[in-house]
């Protein structure tokens, strides 16, 4: 009785520990081990066990290592012999003859050897099997549980209205003469079918120009922490807002107005630069430390793919260089492919966008060509940048509206379905490259009244939180889907009849593979609910503190790759849920930066029709701003001031709500200051 009463003290200690590592995340078994040894070896010697015959007789060093590395057998005998001792039934140790014979001792040592072995063997005997009953009873109970969790919760989601039909978001067959993607070329410059190890990059590598125009040096960068007199024409300061604004003014206009090209690659200008031509600035920079690459080119231009080059010129200095491209030469190069606009003009005016393939199952389902509408949308743009710096605004709203088009289809007109992550994505890129474009019109002065007029309207129609939402909702769908598609196939390896129907996601099989399955699933989808509820697309507004617990919930998710007591609950959920935080931050920023675009193209129109900018956004005629966009974040007005010079500026609030952490600014002269989302969660950082 005292073995069993010892084995089952081990085993409610060891299930007790494991519940608990569970429920805290954390492991807490080695805690166990290492305190019972240290407590067995200081009793050890209170009840001076080493004077009895037993089992587990040495002293207490020895016995807190044997106990740590043996501890699931060695503890539950140190246990009884310590009940034996307590009680007056252990047997105290024959005490040999000082002058016994050496063959003596080695009989007496094997006879107490012997009745050892047996009573460890027994009880690692009976513990093996309590461990085995205990595990099977464990993955009864976890294969029970783990399919009751996942329909509870599902049950809770479609309460709130969710479906997790899968087929229902596959999207209604069109008519190949009303859809996008059957019109001539579209399919394949703009669609990757499942399957294809390789996207194609047809449309991309004709449109791929290449400047043969020689670098120019623009400007010779001296850092420190303080400017000394007289030894400079322009004074910059790293770290300030002003000095970021000033650097790519003076970069855009060295050679006279100029726009920087959009694959980042040169710069536009409306004559050929030759090096001559420009004099190179001397812009002594004030840094406590010296800036990256990276950072220099963030300063000088919008982002890390800017059309600069830095090389060192000194220890504490850096020699600019740019690549410059004259607008007709440009032109000229892209009129070769006047037939695949015309083509694609022909093809937007189709009112639906459905690719054709299989959406029968997630990872079958076709998905847009990014590569392709990268390169579509950055050559529109470019030449609509050329066609402004040339004065011919109404041939770049041209171009502009074609690389919105494109855009829009997808958005997947006109059910909406079925929005992947990737096109929504691509939507938000493209959506962001366009508001630049128009920030770019203004600051040539390119727009007149009837471009601002069409502009605001097509700003007006975009909307990316609505595709993010759809996009985070058929994320939700497919990862439980593929998750039960996967483990079907995995078991089918085994057991041929596992491979039943799946791709429904209805089947809620058992077994531990199957619960633990669930449990992920739950993971998954609890996590991905945080991004869908962090969009209210009714009222256009994202919720931070939403993006900010998904944020902390995936770090701690990833962590959990490594072993740990819930790595079985967790490490499918870990490896399916890519941290979306950030891309739900560039979305809101891109938003905004189209609302505020919208707003900009009133308050010009204003301007042209009055001869000034309104005071407060409410004097805009009815004429020009019916219904004006809210602020992305919280919900209310942006934040418009006139400033002293007679333009204004247009200001949203920042990821945590509050100035002067700005997102994007705009202001009269066309110039806008993006404060893209810090890598930290909590705050803007400046691009």
């Amino acid at each position: 009785m005292k073995a069993l009463l010892a084995i089952f003290i081990t085993v409610c200690l060891l299930a007790a520990t494991c519940v608990a590592s569970v429920l805290i995340h954390f492991n807490l078994i080695w805690m166990l081990v290492v305190m019972t040894s240290l407590w067995a070896a200081i009793d050890s010697k209170k009840v001076e066990l080493n004077r009895y015959s037993t089992s587990a007789s040495c002293r207490p060093l020895p016995l807190f290592f044997i106990c740590c590395l043996l501890w699931i057998i060695f503890f539950p005998v140190y246990l009884r012999a310590r009940f034996k001792i307590k009680d007056g039934t252990a047997v105290l140790k024959t005490q040999l003859p000082a002058d016994a014979a050496l063959a003596t001792r080695f009989l007496h040592n094997f006879q107490r050897f012997i009745p050892c072995l047996i009573e460890w063997s027994a009880i690692g005997i009976i513990m093996l099997i309590t461990l085995i009953i205990g595990i099977a009873l464990f993955c009864v109970e976890e294969g029970w549980r783990g399919p009751r969790a996942w329909a509870s919760y599902r049950h809770e989601l479609e309460a709130k209205g969710e479906s997790f039909d899968w087929g229902a978001l596959a999207p209604p067959r069109v008519p190949d003469s009303q859809n996008f993607y059957s019109a001539p070329m579209m399919s394949t410059w703009f669609m990757r079918r499942s399957g294809e190890t390789n996207t194609s990059k047809v449309l991309s590598d004709r449109l791929n120009f290449t400047n043969t125009c020689p670098k120019v040096l623009i400007a010779e960068v001296t850092f420190g922490a303080h400017a000394p007199a007289g030894q400079t024409n322009v004074l910059l300061r790293f770290n300030e807002l002003a000095s970021h604004n000033k650097a790519k003014e003076l970069a855009q206009n060295i050679a006279g107005p100029s726009a920087f090209a959009s694959s980042g690659k040169y710069c536009f200008t409306a004559q050929r630069v030759n090096a001559s031509q420009v004099r190179p600035l001397h812009i002594y920079l004030e840094a406590d430390k010296q800036p990256g690459i990276k950072e220099l080119i963030s300063f000088f231009g919008n982002n890390e793919d800017g059309p600069f080059l830095f090389q060192p010129s000194g220890t504490n200095s850096w020699h600019l260089y740019t690549w410059f491209c004259a607008a007709p030469d440009y032109l000229n190069w892209t009129g070769q492919f006047q037939g695949d606009f015309d083509l694609m003009r022909a093809a937007v005016k189709r009112p639906y966008a459905r690719m054709d393939g299989d959406y029968g199952y997630p990872a079958t389902v076709p998905t847009p060509n990014y590569i392709s509408f990268r390169a579509a949308a950055q050559t529109l743009a470019q030449r609509a940048q050329c066609q402004m710096l040339l004065g011919q605004p109404e041939k770049a709203l041209q171009d502009l509206t074609l690389m919105n088009e494109l855009r829009r289809k997808l958005e997947g007109a006109p059910t909406g379905k079925l929005m992947t992550l990737v096109a929504a994505m691509i939507n938000t890129a493209i959506a962001d490259l366009y508001a630049g474009i128009i920030a770019d019109g203004f600051r040539l002065h390119a727009w007149k009244e009837p471009q601002l007029a069409v502009l605001q309207n097509q700003l007006k129609q975009i909307d990316l939180t609505s595709s993010l939402k759809d996009a985070f909702h058929s994320e939700q769908v497919s990862v439980s889907v593929i998750m039960q598609g996967e483990m079907s196939r995995f078991l089918a390896r085994f057991h041929p009849n596992a491979s039943s129907t799946v791709k429904t996601g209805k089947r809620q099989p058992s077994g531990i593979l199957w619960g633990f399955l669930y449990f992920n699933m739950v993971k998954a989808v609890s996590m991905e609910q945080l991004l869908f509820e962090s969009i209210d697309a009714s009222k256009k507004i994202i919720v931070p503190s939403k993006i900010d617990e998904f944020h902390r919930e995936a770090e701690s998710l990833y962590r959990s790759r490594v072993w740990k007591p819930s790595f079985p609950y967790t490490w499918l959920a870990a490896i399916s849920v890519p941290n979306f935080a950030r891309a739900t931050q560039t979305a809101a920023k891109n938003q905004t930066e189209i609302n505020e675009a919208q707003i900009v193209c009133a308050l010009e129109r204003h301007r042209l029709a009055h001869g000034s900018y309104p005071e407060t956004l409410k004097e805009l005629s009815p004429g020009t701003a019916d219904t004006l966009p809210h602020d992305i974040i919280g919900g209310q007005p942006l934040n418009y001031r006139r400033t002293p010079d007679g333009g204004f500026e247009l200001r949203s609030v920042g990821w945590n709500g509050g100035f002067p952490q700005y997102s994007v600014i705009w202001d009269a002269s066309g110039t806008v200051t993006r404060l893209s989302p810090a890598i930290h969660i909590g705050g803007w950082a400046l691009q």
